[in-house]
């Protein structure tokens, strides 16, 4: 189901496929730990039962139902004091998937996609530094696509706002196309275009709103 992808250039052009696993992004982790790996290598499973999500939370995932990815990436030329570049091109590129299908899709600040004032998918980015510039990062995506029960009454799917099952297959190479064309963006030295589309996406912009970042306080974007 998970094809090599034969309309990008790095990303989707090797894929690894764990029918179960206990965190993709831990295994991406220990795949940088050898000596070669190509950029745009996919890890990706039906089954990943202790997900990493922020602050050490746990992401909830129904097997075979959903799709649990981490992306490995070498984006040397992001500036370590410039990191959050790399969030924003990864976030953008997934609510351009998903706007294909329904314009509902925003993104949460700081890691998470919301369809229709719910969240439908998450990010967490594990960056690794070399002197002032990022080395390589594992980009860790999470997204509902077909569970249609949760524990978390914040939670909801794609299934449950569009009303039709998806083939994660077909879904997952239209990310990884829409997530490299952001990617090339960023590395073409777009950034400021990026920002800009970034905040025309943001739920709540320069609306006093609850955030959450181990503490819940009020802000403003």
């Amino acid at each position: 189901m998970y094809k090599i992808l034969a309309k990008t250039l790095i990303i989707g052009k090797k894929v690894v496929y764990l029918p179960s696993c206990h965190s993709t992004n831990e295994y991406a982790s220990n795949l940088t730990k050898k000596t070669s790996w190509f950029e745009g290598t996919v890890v990706i499973t039906d089954n990943q039962f202790q997900g990493k999500g922020q602050m050490g939370n746990v992401w909830e995932s129904e097997a075979h139902k959903n799709l649990m990815f981490s992306l490995l990436l070498k984006p040397k030329f992001i500036p370590v004091n410039e990191q959050f570049q790399l969030s924003m091109a990864v976030a953008l590129g997934i609510v351009d998937a998903l706007n294909s299908y329904d314009n509902s899709c925003e993104i949460k600040w700081p890691n998470d996609i919301y369809c229709n004032n719910k969240k439908v998918g998450g990010i967490l980015i594990q960056n690794s530094i070399h002197k002032t510039n990022l080395d390589h990062s594992i980009v860790g995506i999470g997204l509902n696509v077909n569970q249609t029960s949760f524990n978390s009454p914040n939670a909801t799917s794609l299934r449950l706002i569009m009303h039709e099952t998806f083939h994660l297959g077909d879904l997952w190479e239209k990310l990884c196309n829409t997530l490299e064309r952001r990617y090339l963006q960023l590395k073409q030295g777009h950034s400021k275009e990026l920002k800009s589309e970034y905040f025309d996406n943001l739920l709540g912009y320069k609306q006093s709103r609850i955030y959450n970042d181990g503490q819940a306080f009020e802000g403003q974007i």
